[in-house]
């Protein structure tokens, strides 16, 4: 695993090296699928003395401060500074927007945007040769077209358009 070691994983399904097959039940399993970093487990039995564990582990996509947040929006835990250097930064002031920071991050991620803030007025992205503005993800996805075909350095979403700057 990324975050968890194979031993954590065991420990948290607890399950031990040696365990009958038939001891290992989705019930036994539960709290490691029940753990924020877990996005899916999957229980394979081989008889007569193999098991195997499928392990999806959530990676952290963005970080604000020492919260960070996976795709999925799943609040990570936790997370080590390793974790947190791998994720993008997320800053902002305002009334709480890291849920929707959260799916605009979904929305631009191919582009590998580099920071992520927001404030009231709206949200900025810098990425590596560009700086993206829209007050919302709503706009964002209404003006997507547009924003596509934008080439420009400084990209800003507005409910009456996209305008573009060098």
């Amino acid at each position: 695993g990324v975050h968890y070691s194979e031993a954590g994983l065991l420990r948290l399904a607890r399950v031990r090296v040696g365990y009958p097959l038939l001891w290992v039940t989705a019930q036994r399993v539960a709290p490691l699928a029940r753990d924020p970093w877990i996005l899916e487990v999957q229980v394979v039995r081989r008889f007569p003395d193999t098991l195997q564990l499928n392990v999806t582990e959530r990676t952290p996509v963005l970080v604000n401060g020492r919260t960070a947040y996976a795709l999925d929006g799943t609040v990570l835990p936790d997370a080590t500074p390793a974790d947190r250097a791998r994720a993008v930064p997320l800053t902002g002031w305002g009334p709480d927007r890291s849920a929707e920071a959260v799916e605009l991050f979904r929305l631009v991620a191919p582009r590998r945007p580099r920071m992520l803030s927001y404030a009231p007025s709206g949200f900025t992205v810098r990425f590596a040769q560009s700086t993206l503005f829209t007050p919302d993800t709503a706009l964002l996805k209404a003006h997507w077209s547009a924003y596509n075909q934008a080439s420009e350095a400084r990209v800003a979403v507005y409910p009456w358009g996209v305008s573009v700057g060098p």
